[in-house]
This record gives C-alpha cells, sequence and structure tokens, in this order.
C-alpha cells in the first residue's frame, strides 16, 4: 500500500511540476502604448446591410464528452442539434473544451470547426472558430498579460477567428485593464449566457483596438430553458456558408441579441415567443456624420455609448409610441459610438461600433513585443531556483537513506 502511495504522489509530483514549468516558461511581453481611434474617416459596419440576409447563429456550447467529465450534461449532438434547429437558427456551432466536434462537418455547408480552448483555475478561456488544429496547451496558473497575450498569438495562428471568452466571467480571469494592452484576437464574447462584459470591450475599443462582439449562450444543457435561446448572434450573410458567416464576423456585420428569459415558461413556450418576438435589425446607415437605426419592434430605450463607457446620448419611450427608429449625430470628438436598444419585453439589442479612421484602409494596431532580454533573465532566474529544489531534495533523500541504514 506504501508503494502504490509513493507512486500516486510521485506521478502527482511530475504533474505539477509539469504544469509549473509550462506557466513559467513563457516569454515575457513590452507593450507599447495604445492608440485610440482618430481621423475624418468614419467606418459603419452596417452601411451596406441587406436586412433579408440575417442568419441565427450559436457558436459556444457543450456537449457531452470525455464519459461526461465535462459539463456537457444531457446534450448528444443529435440532441443539441436539434433544440437550436427547434428556435429556427441558421448556425449551430458546438464547442466542445479543447476539442473539435465534427458533428455535420460533411453536411452542412455553415460547418465551422471550433472548440473552447482553456482549461486553466481562472477560466482565461478563448472560442475558437475555423480550427485547423487543437492546441492542447494553457497556463494551468494564474496568468500575466504575458500569458495570456502569448496564447492569443498562438491561437491565432491555428484558428481563423480568435474570440475571447466571457472575460468578466471570474475575477482574475481577464481584468478589464488586460484590454488596454491585448490585441491579436478578432472578437470578443460581449455577451455570454452567464455574463455580459460591456466595460471590456468598452475598454478594448477606447484604447483603439478594433474588436466586434459575439454573443452566445455558453450551453450546457440544451433541455433547460434557461440555458438555450439565451444570447444570440446575427451575422448579415446571404447564405449560411462558412466564408460567409467569416466575413460577416471579421467584417462586423453582426448583432448581440440578450433575449428575455422567463424561468418558468415550458420549452414549446419559449419557442414560440422566441419566433414571434425575436428583433431585428433593419437598418443602421450613416449619412456623413448622422447615424440613424431602425429595429422591428417599438424601442423602450436606446443609448449611443462612446469613449470609456460614457453614455453620448440616451432616449426613453413611452410604452404605445410604436416608435422604431432612433438617431444620433456623432461629434468631432466621438472616438467610436456603439449602440444597445432594450425593447418592451426588455430584450436588448447590441450593435457594433461605428469607429474613427484616418483611411478606409485600416490596420488594426498590435502593441506586443518580446523582451528576449527580460525573457532570457527570468528564465534563468526561473531554471536556478528548480535546480536548487533539485539539489535540496537530493540532498534530503541521501540524508533519509543514510539515518535508515
Amino acid at each position: 500500500m506504501k508503494k502504490v502511495l509513493k507512486y500516486i504522489l510521485y506521478v502527482f509530483g511530475i504533474g505539477v511540476a509539469l504544469l509549473v514549468a509550462m506557466n513559467i516558461f513563457v516569454p515575457v511581453y513590452v507593450f507599447d502604448e495604445p492608440v485610440p481611434f482618430h481621423g475624418d474617416y468614419l467606418l459603419n459596419p452596417y452601411q451596406d446591410i441587406d436586412s433579408t440576409y440575417w442568419k441565427c447563429c450559436n457558436f459556444h456550447g457543450h456537449t457531452r464528452q470525455y464519459g461526461g467529465v465535462t459539463n456537457g450534461r444531457n446534450n448528444g449532438n443529435a440532441v443539441y442539434d436539434s433544440m437550436y434547429r427547434l428556435f429556427g437558427y441558421d448556425h449551430v456551432g458546438i464547442s466542445d473544451y479543447n476539442k473539435v466536434n465534427v458533428f455535420e462537418n460533411d453536411k452542412d455547408p455553415g460547418y465551422i470547426p471550433g472548440y473552447e480552448h482553456g482549461y486553466n483555475i481562472w477560466k482565461t478561456h478563448q472560442v475558437c472558430l475555423g480550427s485547423k488544429k487543437v492546441r492542447r496547451i494553457d497556463y494551468f496558473f494564474y496568468q500575466t498579460l504575458s500569458h495570456k497575450q502569448h496564447m492569443l498569438n498562438k491561437l491565432s495562428e491555428q484558428n481563423r477567428v480568435v474570440a475571447v471568452a466571457h472575460p468578466s466571467f471570474v475575477d482574475g480571469s481577464y481584468n478589464v485593464r488586460d484590454m488596454k494592452y491585448l490585441s491579436n484576437y478578432k472578437i470578443m464574447e460581449v455577451l455570454n449566457g452567464f455574463v455580459n462584459s460591456p466595460e471590456h470591450w468598452d475598454m478594448a475599443l477606447s484604447n483603439g483596438h478594433l474588436v466586434y462582439l459575439i454573443a452566445d449562450d455558453d450551453t450546457h444543457d440544451v433541455l433547460k430553458v434557461n440555458d438555450i435561446a439565451m444570447r444570440i448572434t446575427y451575422l448579415n450573410a446571404k447564405d449560411n456558408d462558412a466564408d460567409q458567416l467569416y466575413d460577416a464576423f471579421l467584417s462586423g456585420k453582426a448583432v448581440g441579441v440578450h433575449f428575455k428569459l422567463d424561468r418558468e415558461e415550458k420549452m414549446d413556450d419559449k419557442v414560440a415567443r422566441f419566433k414571434r418576438d425575436i428583433p431585428y435589425l433593419y437598418r443602421a446607415k450613416l449619412d456623413g456624420k448622422y447615424f440613424a437605426i431602425s429595429v422591428s419592434k417599438p424601442i423602450k430605450n436606446v443609448k449611443f455609448i462612446g469613449q470609456n463607457g460614457t453614455i453620448l446620448k440616451e432616449r426613453a419611450f413611452k410604452k404605445g409610441s410604436d416608435v422604431t427608429e432612433a438617431f444620433y449625430s456623432i461629434q468631432p470628438s466621438d472616438q467610436y459610438v456603439r449602440t444597445v436598444i432594450q425593447f418592451f419585453d426588455n430584450s436588448t439589442m447590441w450593435l457594433n461600433p461605428v469607429t474613427r479612421h484616418e483611411s478606409a484602409s485600416i490596420t488594426k494596431q498590435r502593441l506586443d513585443h518580446i523582451s528576449y532580454a527580460w525573457t532570457a533573465t527570468l528564465w534563468m532566474i526561473y531554471l536556478g531556483i528548480i535546480l536548487l529544489i533539485i539539489k535540496l531534495v537530493q540532498k534530503y533523500t541521501q540524508n533519509k537513506k543514510i539515518h535508515i541504514e
């Protein structure tokens, strides 16, 4: 029994040592100061949309995998897919933990290989879409800004779209201040079935990072009324074709909907309410500095939000007014303007921002640089500490052996 216990402790010690080694031998990054949006050119991602082309999508959800170890509960592939189709979804994405689910990959032209990356204790995760392969490495313990940037860089090499997942889900995951400096990701999961993250998004936008939104259920049990059809991404694409969906994502032709939850209603009733009450964006047109939006349902409240999350304009409407349009005149001081619309059933629609640039030719800023001097210095220190620990363990073992003899 002692030998078995000793063996288990030995294997456990090696495992912890490997996790620690993975966590410390990471390049050290230094970051330039960000440059906020500026210039005379206003980029409106919705300028040329066709309102008949909206595709209802979910990209973040889990099925039962690894013998039920992961939290997929009742979600077999067929059940998962059929429940979303019941609501009328055009694209049903699966993002199992560190595994690409190939269900219907040969049948669905809109199939996008994806997965949720990450198994660290602070849930610093990423939703990866258009995945070439799964990156098995993660940093299990606390992650510094260098850890997060390095992981985003590596994932961006292996995936067509990388989204920062539920950034405000756990304190210590993605801090709001992180978004000032992090770059080389294209999408942020601003709306998630567990938590919304507007502060993280505004921090990124306020510092000149052209990052668009995604809205996902993060489904773990599709048979529960409070776990499906809650956060919805609508992509403006003519067909449910993977390339068109990617293009809509990357060009910002997306809106996020936070659909009102009624925990007491039955699933059939929710399906009917969803199909009846889900709002649509008809128009978001920029004419000079005049930004006009039009939606499918009467507006209860509309907010135009700018730098540092400041409300630039807010207007509320009384029930029965049937107002479906809102307007904002973009000022020279407005570096970006994003819109949140609330409806009378308390569902909300979130639009991607109108942003300022010097010209129509836009290059997304990168702030990260590897500091090879700092990296070499820290790695030498870590290596020295490891060698010292090995020496101390060897000395302790030898002394114990001599004492026994």
